[in-house]
């Protein structure tokens, strides 16, 4: 099976938006911040707001590249947007400069 075969898989695509979402998290709150931390932020906001832990994966990553895009998800959309947009914008506006 080729690695573009294996991205279609379920269970492949919600690792890959988990650590995605990981990422972003770690990059935007500094150096310090652990995946444990990122992974209990993401996991305490999914439970907090009733949205399902990957589609705010999706949504969180979606705020990086697409933010015009039409979500397919809306809460969790809204959700990442207003926990996390702000926080996007301003590491977005750091690298740039």
């Amino acid at each position: 099976m080729t690695i573009e075969a294996h991205r279609d898989i379920p269970a492949v695509r919600r690792l890959t938006a988990l650590d995605t979402a990981q990422t972003l998290l770690r990059a935007a709150r500094g150096r310090s911040y652990s995946e444990d931390q990122a992974f209990d932020e993401l996991l305490d906001a999914s439970m907090r707001f009733h949205v399902d832990i990957v589609d705010l994966c999706e949504a969180l990553t979606d705020l990086t590249t697409t933010p015009d895009t039409v979500p397919a998800h809306r809460r969790a959309h809204t959700v990442a947007t207003e926990l996390w947009g702000a926080l996007i914008a301003r590491r977005a506006t750091t690298v740039e400069n």
